[in-house]
């Protein structure tokens, strides 16, 4: 090998570990001090009581549903929004943008309205309990604006890690969490004249909480003078070309997403008939496996970001190198993310104060599962949150997902907790299950190259055209 190819490929490799450093970095800051907003509001709900901890769980089920809808819009936006970026075509950008944050708009107001309207049947789908469903009511009520708030502020987000200016998300989340854990001491346990409002309290906080975030991006995008939001003429002047592209490769996701979430639900349902402490061990094992995987979801995301810039750029070798590289990280995130679930295990018992009880038990078990579930995740999810979705591949990434959760998942778990009454120990060991579902598929797709698609020809400066999913045989 001659002496400039050596110099190339450190160049090479010199380059992406300062992409990756850059964006993972203030991604893994976003990530932990967002899920961190759950843990803090279920360690403070806890000292109300395991109803209290069953009440928001519950609650946030339904969240879960909307977020669903939001992740898989912005991610479908994302798509199109890092490979324009790529390729500097900021009014395609423009125009594709005002698409989605329309879109999510709306479907906020919609939601907020139902939570509003009937919060009770809305959680009677998750607990028959009645003191769980008057309490998760009362949180309903009080965080019903941040919905709404969630239907501006996500879109927004997207936007920036899609420009690459992910430390602006990163540095708002810190803010939010800060303020959020204010409101709550102040909220939760009346400090300060502030009157003493338990779940409600929390639910309050969050609903302020998303208004502090909002309130920053709007100061960020004014301040810094942001390009894209120079013409906003040009952001809403969307035409049907452009909602059809959207609605080509984002309607797959937001149905995967929403699906993935309706899915999981029903476990969390099917958890609940196993009693209230099955119920509440459920909710904290919900908020460890979103903390467990910030590693996996940080890298994920800058998987998305990096590899669908280079895509639009055109360097296709480059997107190569780059996908391999993320691939190995990814197995090592997994070692890494199942030592520290390990080690975590008394920590949580502690921190919850539910070591030798009933609650206590199944969380410690569970998070042995969950140990084995991190392990895995982070190679499946690499490819499928990672470089299928900056390819555009959406209709492959539908197929790992809903075949992994409602052709394995579901019927596992139906067999387990509602036909043999299992531990919910067992039940829980359905996630295992679907990310060995995965694996083989992500390896059989990256291999034959077909995940990447060029999303930035068609629809741009030439309106009259859809985007192209013109395969690009790279491998």
């Amino acid at each position: 090998m001659m002496q400039t190819d050596v110099i190339s490929i450190k160049n090479d490799r010199r380059e992406f570990f300062r992409l990756l450093f850059v964006t993972v970095l203030p991604l893994m800051v976003q990530t932990l001090f967002m899920q961190s907003i759950s843990f803090i509001d279920q360690i403070m709900i806890s000292d109300v009581g395991t109803d209290a901890v069953g009440a928001v769980g519950a609650a946030n089920k339904i969240l879960s549903i909307y977020n669903s809808f939001l992740y898989g819009s912005c991610s479908g936006c994302a798509m199109f929004l890092a490979q324009y970026w790529g390729n500097k075509d900021v009014s395609a950008f423009r125009k594709i943008f005002g698409v989605t944050i329309t879109a999510t708009t709306i479907m906020g107001t919609i939601v907020t309205a139902l939570v509003l309207l009937i919060p009770r049947r809305l959680l009677g789908i998750f607990t028959d309990d009645p003191v769980v469903i008057e309490l998760g009511r009362d949180y309903l009520v009080y965080v019903a604006a941040s919905y709404f708030l969630m239907g501006i502020v996500f879109p927004l987000n997207y936007c920036l890690r899609s420009m690459n200016r992910v430390k602006v998300t990163a540095i708002n989340t810190v803010v939010s969490v800060f303020v959020n854990v204010i409101f709550n001491y102040l909220l939760i346990y009346g400090k300060c004249g502030f009157p003493q409002m338990g779940v409600r309290g929390a639910a309050l906080a969050t609903s302020l909480t998303r208004f502090v975030e909002l309130i920053v991006l709007v100061i960020y995008f004014k301040a810094s003078k942001c390009e894209v939001f120079q013409s906003f003429r040009e952001i809403f002047a969307f035409t049907r070309e452009y909602i059809m592209s959207f609605i080509k490769k984002a309607a797959p996701l937001i149905g995967n997403e929403m699906l993935w979430s309706l899915g999981t639900s029903i476990y969390f349902i099917i958890y609940g008939k196993s009693g209230t402490d099955a119920l509440a061990a459920m909710s904290i094992m919900q908020t460890w496996q979103m903390l467990a995987r910030i590693a996996s979801g940080s890298f994920c995301g800058a998987a998305s970001i990096i590899v669908g810039n280079e895509i639009g750029h055109g360097d296709l070798d480059k997107v190569q190198r780059y996908c391999k590289r993320f691939h190995i990280i990814a197995a090592v995130v997994g070692a890494v993310s199942c030592v520290f679930v390990i080690l975590m295990v008394k920590p949580v018992l502690m921190i919850y104060d539910i070591a030798g009880t009933e609650v206590g038990r199944i969380v410690r078990e569970c998070m042995f599962v969950l140990a084995v579930y991190v392990l895995i995740n982070p190679v499946n999810s690499i490819n499928v949150e990672g470089i299928f979705r900056s390819g555009g591949d959406v209709k492959y990434i539908t197929l790992m997902d809903m075949g992994s959760i409602w052709f394995i998942g579901m019927p596992y778990t139906i067999i387990t907790g509602l036909l043999l009454h299992l531990d919910v120990v067992y039940i829980y060991m359905a996630y295992i299950a679907l990310e060995i579902y995965k694996l083989p598929l992500g390896y059989i797709r990256f291999k034959n190259g077909k995940w990447l698609h060029k999303l930035h020809h068609g629809v741009g400066e030439n309106e009259g055209n859809s985007v192209s999913t013109q395969k690009c045989s790279t491998m």
